[in-house]
This record gives structure tokens, C-alpha cells and sequence, in this order.
């Protein structure tokens, strides 16, 4: 690499950021469910919640920037979803 930059904007930066966040919080949520010593839980279970908190602090400047916009949808999609997670819900509980 002969003096190439790559120049990220912020942005991109961003996103890549929270990107590896969600990923990273997966498998701390897989590892901290599947660990057989309390202890190691705890300390897990610690970094899965800072992990968290990160997250959420990347997610919420993305948003104040502008750059990770939500959009609304209609109360009839809505509802349509709510049921079909209902009935999911309820087919697991029985």
C-alpha cells in the first residue's frame, strides 16, 4: 500500500460501528446464555450490558445526525404484525 488512504466519511465510520456492535452483542448474548461457571456469567453479563449501553449511544447520535431515519407505518400494517407475533407467541407458550 503505497501512501493509498481510504478516507470513511463519518458517517460510514458510524455505521460500521453500530453494525459490529449488534454482532458483538449476539454473541455475548449467546456466550453469556451458554456459560456453565456463575462467575464468568456475571462478567459477561457486565459486558453484554456495557455493550448495550454503547449501542444505544451510537444509535441515538446516528439519529440526532440525521443519518438513521425511522419511518412510520400504518396502523393496519401495525396490527397486522402484532397478531402474527400474538399467534407466534401463543403457539410457543402451548
Amino acid at each position: 500500500m503505497s501512501g493509498s488512504t481510504n478516507n470513511y466519511s463519518d458517517k460510514e465510520i458510524a455505521t460500521n460501528l453500530l453494525i459490529t456492535l449488534k454482532h458483538m452483542k449476539s454473541e455475548y448474548n449467546t456466550f453469556s446464555q451458554e456459560v456453565s461457571n456463575e462467575e464468568l456469567f456475571k462478567e459477561v453479563d457486565t459486558l453484554y450490558q456495557d455493550l448495550s449501553a454503547q449501542q444505544r449511544k451510537v444509535y441515538e447520535m446516528m439519529k440526532e445526525q440525521g443519518w438513521y431515519k425511522m419511518t412510520s407505518d400504518s396502523e393496519k400494517n401495525i396490527s397486522k404484525a402484532y397478531t402474527k407475533f400474538s399467534k407466534m407467541e401463543d403457539e410457543l407458550c402451548e
